[in-house]
């Protein structure tokens, strides 16, 4: 069944009371003042949990303690989902969009996985991560538990990546996993099939410049998370990892917005 109605109402109202054009209510190619968004450099609210596995590190907040840029795309993003056509509407946590960040491309540990989904009080994002590398089965057992719920699954090179390095991780320790969703919509493939889109490249970065018209001031570039994380193990200090967990925020909110921006394709997908 779709979101409860008093989400959906929230939700909507809040919307409304931006009196802004939402981003994905904005076509692709129209002019747009460039939004720039920043890194706090602080570490969000978080607290220990534990299970089978062990102990990880959750951080769970609200699009808004973001920034209000993302409770607005959150919110007109969802709204378009909802209303488009051939949208399969789900119950709350079952749809999800994901994103993680790895030490390397392959057979390395991962250290961060990023969930947005809408529960039963609205959106809001979930970040498990392993303080060290021996915390790593304990973030992917509690990743297979959260993702077990999903329905629709949309990522940004999930198919080719995340999901399958997922599953790497867990059969490195010889877990069971299970990934059992009805439909898994990778946006890198839907953004591919974007014609009118001239963009140099398909990386998510590049097409958050160009379709959602925003930059970043103070993120990490990709390519230096692994070595940020490995210092962050040796020394402890957590400068670099509060905006590597931002980082992983923008991407999940990014991978939504463009979701919303070509929703015929996403619902086809």
């Amino acid at each position: 069944m779709p979101l409860p109605h008093k989400v959906r109402k929230k939700l909507a109202a809040s919307h409304r009371a931006e009196g802004d054009a939402s981003p994905a209510q904005c076509s692709v190619g129209q002019a747009q003042t460039e939004r720039v968004v920043r890194a706090s450099g602080q570490m969000p609210p978080s607290w220990e949990m534990g299970g089978s596995q062990g102990h990880y590190l959750s951080i769970r907040l609200v699009p808004g303690q973001v920034g209000d840029w993302a409770e607005q795309i959150v919110t007109s993003a969802w709204e378009t989902l909802l209303s488009c056509e051939g949208f399969v509407a789900c119950e709350h946590h079952q749809l999800a969009f994901l994103d993680i960040e790895t030490t390397g491309l392959g057979g390395t540990p991962l250290f961060l996985v990023g969930i947005l989904h809408i529960g039963t009080r609205g959106p809001h994002i979930h970040q498990l991560l392993a303080r060290h590398y021996g915390e790593e089965p304990a973030v992917l057992a509690a990743t297979n538990r959260m993702l077990r719920e999903v329905q629709v699954l949309v990522s940004f090179n999930g198919r080719s990546f995340d999901v399958p390095y997922l599953q790497s991780r867990a059969s490195y320790y010889g877990m069971e996993w299970r990934l059992e969703v009805a439909r898994h919509v990778d946006m890198l493939h839907v953004a591919r099939r974007q014609r009118e889109v001239s963009v140099p490249d398909h990386r998510l970065i590049t097409l958050e410049r160009r379709i959602c018209r925003r930059r970043r001031e103070g993120d990490i570039p990709g390519s230096l998370i692994p070595a940020a994380y490995h210092r962050f193990v040796d020394t402890g200090e957590s400068d670099e990892l509060a905006t590597i967990i931002y980082h992983n925020q923008v991407d999940l909110l990014t991978t939504m917005e463009l979701a919303a921006r070509w929703p015929e394709d996403f619902a086809s997908a």
